[in-house]
């Protein structure tokens, strides 16, 4: 498989987990009282899918042949294994319940994710400071940008309800 080719798939894999985490996501945390009320489905959605767009960017960018985009793109991988433990799979361990997204992280982005890097130092385009600085810079900018997203997902839910089927969330 060529470098542009898995990094379409994995584009491809991280709509169908962030797909999953919106249909399902939302409901599960509402049952669930210690994750219950910290954001609405409608916000949360909204996050998804700048995310989703963002990791579009990096791939297009590293498809066209940028290095840089090509490190942060394993950045996003590495982000993408330590959310499939955390908190995925943590999380159902610790509710006995499945999190939504879990199966999705481990069977499709656990596998994908580890392609993307090993891909990467194979074709010499990686480095181990590389990818620990993409890491890094992959993690502070989702730590920094998903409640900044949670928070515009709530102001686009009260000021723009046009953008939610019949305003429902």
């Amino acid at each position: 498989m060529t470098p542009t080719a898995l990094y379409w798939l994995f584009a491809l894999a991280i709509t169908v987990h962030n797909i999953e985490e919106g249909l399902f996501l939302p409901a599960y945390a509402g049952a669930v009282p210690r994750l219950a009320g910290r954001v609405s489905p409608f916000a949360f959605r909204f996050a998804l899918v700048v995310v989703t767009a963002a990791a579009y960017v990096v791939v297009a960018f590293a498809a066209a042949g940028s290095p840089y985009a090509a490190q942060l793109l394993a950045g996003v991988a590495m982000v993408m294994i330590v959310n499939a433990v955390v908190p995925h799979l943590a999380l159902t361990l610790i509710f006995r319940r499945y999190a939504p997204g879990t199966g999705t992280a481990l069977c499709i982005m656990l596998p994908l994710s580890l392609l993307v890097i090993v891909n990467g130092f194979a074709a010499g385009a990686l480095t181990g400071n590389a990818l620990l600085l993409a890491s890094l810079i992959v993690a502070a900018t989702l730590l920094v940008a998903i409640p900044l997203l949670f928070s515009a997902g709530r102001y686009a839910e009260r000021h723009m309800p046009w953008l939610s089927a019949n305003g429902a969330t």
